[in-house]
């Protein structure tokens, strides 16, 4: 049986999904979470947006996107940010959670006396999951009582495994690694598995995994941000509870403007162009090698433009050879530090073209925002993916290969009016797209998974 919440009753609920609804976000990856709950509260939703306590990483923190800011590649997990005064309904775990004179058992134990008495999450934990599964529902006790005196509830990243153990309605809402590997460290077959090693020892990915499965299984819908996910929802036998949700776009926030300043200082003072690459340095997943290699090609031929790179990330060592070994570093501004969102906008505004990624086939938050901002964007799309997904493909130079990257840059360099078309279009995509008529679906579906989860056989309701 899963945990069934004391909280409201069925009646109540299903009432609920057809008036007001009080509605937790949870999980912060890159601020996706927060985004939405912006949105949302502007459409009039009483949304509160619950952080994990144990996310320490610098790009989750909601002041990231409210700071101009930057801060050292090699200090973005527990970093220091500037003074920002967040919203009431930003939730984190309050500081007696973690008293430091308790001992483990006897945190432990108070901890499990502070779960819904009639929500035995923990049991079910255990029986996914083992006796890891029963610490980490433990560890964050705090959470799944917060995420149990709610509506409903969207999670993302990790977040299913403890909506479905606070036994509320919930949506699952997807990013990448949370259903393309985490379901499958258990299994061995993650994506990228080849390449990339996960975080932790053997026994604990493995019931990371459980409990993800647990998540998805008792999810009212799973939200797909890229269609590149649906083989894995396939995987996991759930591509009949799918639906397609792209990443939300603030477009008030994420839109044209001017900032003549920061393009001075990038280009030393003098005309020219500039190319900005807000993706990390990461040769596998990003591609950052092609750019490099595409820009070296036309460098020569466009003495006034530059290139303006954001200096981390796990290839940031090979990328500064690689830059040595083509002759451009006098061309490419590899930029010292990470930077916040606000900071990040004033780089889009300044920028001429914004380049993405150029293996992974999709495309994500940063590519969504260049193109908020009116920039032509370069990227790698795969065109199937997207084909029966919008009514026109979204605009870009869609390109890959080192030659390819080079061709479009020699487009947009030699033709302005080019760069202004395409960057117009581009706007009218997103906000067409992935504006704030997805904040909308999103609120349906949380009133459909609600009224779903009081039928009798439905996998959220047992």
């Amino acid at each position: 049986m899963a945990p069934q919440m004391p909280l409201q009753s069925s009646a109540s609920r299903v009432a609920r999904s057809e008036g007001p609804l009080r509605i937790a976000i949870f999980d912060n990856l890159a601020n996706s979470a927060y985004i939405l709950a912006k949105v949302l509260r502007r459409l009039g939703v009483d949304v509160s947006l619950v952080l994990d306590p144990f996310d320490r990483f610098v790009m989750s923190d909601p002041r990231w996107e409210e700071v101009d800011a930057e801060i050292p590649g090699d200090e973005l997990v527990g970093a220091s940010l500037p003074p920002c005064e967040l919203p009431p309904w930003v939730l984190a775990e309050p500081g007696a959670g973690n008293r430091p004179d308790e001992g483990r058992v006897a945190r432990n134990l108070r901890l499990l006396r502070e779960l819904p008495g009639s929500a035995p999450a923990w049991r079910l934990a255990a029986k996914r999951a083992g006796w890891r599964g029963t610490r980490m529902v433990l560890e964050r006790s705090w959470v799944v009582r917060t995420l149990a005196s709610y509506d409903c509830v969207i999670a993302y990243g990790a977040g299913p495994a403890w909506a479905a153990l606070a036994g509320v309605p919930f949506l699952a809402v997807t990013w990448g690694g949370d259903i393309t590997m985490l379901p499958f460290y258990d299994t061995g077959d993650w994506e990228g598995h080849g390449e990339v090693t996960p975080p932790g020892s053997r026994g604990e990915l493995h019931a990371q995994a459980r409990l993800q499965r647990l998540g998805y299984e008792r999810a009212g819908r799973i939200l797909l941000t890229d269609p590149r996910f649906i083989p894995y929802a396939e995987r996991l036998g759930h591509s009949d509870k799918c639906a397609h949700i792209g990443f939300l776009i603030d477009t008030e926030r994420y839109a044209p403007g001017r900032e003549d300043e920061l393009r001075r200082e990038l280009l030393g003072g003098r005309e020219g162009l500039i190319v900005f690459t807000p993706s990390r340095q990461d040769w596998y997943w990003k591609g950052s090698d092609r750019l490099l290699r595409g820009f070296a090609a036309v460098a020569a031929g466009h003495p006034d433009a530059i290139l303006v790179c954001a200096g981390w990330g796990a290839d940031i060592v090979a990328s500064q050879a690689l830059i040595a070994e083509l002759g451009i570093g006098d061309r490419v501004r590899l930029l010292p530090h990470a930077l916040s969102k606000r900071r990040l906008l004033r780089h889009y505004r300044a920028a001429d073209i914004v380049a993405d990624q150029f293996t992974v086939g999709s495309y994500g938050g940063s590519a969504l925002e260049a193109m908020a901002c009116e920039r032509p964007l370069l990227i790698n799309l795969s065109p199937e993916r997207f084909a029966d997904r919008f009514t026109s493909p979204p605009p870009v130079m869609n390109v890959s290969e080192p030659d390819q990257i080079a061709a479009a840059l020699t487009q947009l360099f030699e033709d302005r009016e080019a760069r202004v078309r395409l960057g117009g279009r581009a706007r009218e995509w997103v906000v067409a797209n992935h504006g704030e008529a997805l904040a909308q679906r999103v609120l349906e579906l949380c009133r459909a998974a609600m009224i779903e989860a009081e039928v009798p056989g439905n996998a959220t309701a047992r």
